[in-house]
């Protein structure tokens, strides 16, 4: 069966902006695991980390949050074009 392309429903051009510091969410003061790898900045847990040894909490920054849901954003269009 064929999967509907995202870029027919009109929520897909109205998706909400990503997390940001202050916005409800549960922030806390530490460190940012992804690309900035910035320490004592405001920090929200996105998920759990799963490696062979190991599984740790995942905390980002409001800028490496932005950065991930712009990649994904772009990651669906490119899917999309393909339907």
């Amino acid at each position: 069966m064929k999967q509907a392309s995202a870029a027919r429903f009109p929520w897909r051009e109205a998706w909400p902006g990503p997390a940001r510091t202050d916005d409800g969410n549960e922030w806390v003061t530490g460190a940012c695991w992804l690309y900035c790898r910035r320490e004592g900045v405001r920090v929200l847990w996105v998920g759990s980390v799963h490696t062979p040894a190991a599984t740790g909490d995942l905390y980002a920054c409001g800028d490496c949050v932005a950065e991930i849901a712009s990649l994904v954003r772009n990651q669906v269009a490119a899917r999309d074009a393909l339907v």
